[in-house]
């Protein structure tokens, strides 16, 4: 795919709605905002996937821009991925996080630059943030775009479990596709 091609995919992108949802609650914030499967496309294509890896990761993952603030929790906090659920009329499930995603995409050959773009460009599966603390990057859930949901997202303040729902989640759709 040339620049010219990436740049117009982005572009045309840019002007579709999203919905962004965020929720603030006890201390903590987390804001998620869909990333078009187009975008999705164009940003992996721009890293060294191949076309069919790029098109995998656009069709059957609602992938999300993803902040998570620690905005007051004066002991901080602590999270793992692996413990938050997407709520769906088919089910709930996890996020689909990296480690799967990797094994993935060794088994389909993308090259290793390009394995290590995706990587830094996910939210970490895990982390601690002291009082003021942040962190952005992409999450991704086995959905298919346009789908719904309700995300309960799980943290620790010490050994003391946390939880909250962020409701009416929308994946982005794929008007774009061929």
């Amino acid at each position: 795919m040339t620049p010219d091609i990436l740049l117009a995919a982005l572009l045309a992108a840019a002007d579709a709605p999203v919905e962004t949802r965020e929720i603030r609650t006890a201390g903590v914030s987390l804001t998620l905002t869909p990333v078009l499967p187009d975008q999705v496309r164009a940003f992996y294509l721009g890293r060294g996937f191949d076309a069919d890896s790029a098109e995998l990761l656009a069709t059957t993952a609602c992938v999300f821009q993803t902040v998570f603030r620690n905005e007051s929790v004066v002991h901080g906090i602590a999270f793992n991925l692996a413990d938050w659920r997407a709520r769906a009329p088919t089910g709930e499930r996890p996020p689909k996080l990296e480690r799967e995603w990797q094994r993935e995409w060794e088994r389909r050959g993308v090259p290793a630059g390009a394995r290590t773009a995706f990587r830094y460009a996910l939210f970490p599966t895990e982390h601690r943030y002291d009082v003021g603390d942040w962190n952005m990057g992409m999450t991704t859930y086995a959905l298919p775009p346009g789908s719904h949901f309700d995300l309960k997202f799980v943290w620790r303040e010490g050994d003391k479990p946390r939880e909250a729902v962020l409701r009416n989640v929308r994946c982005a759709s794929d008007d774009n596709k061929k």
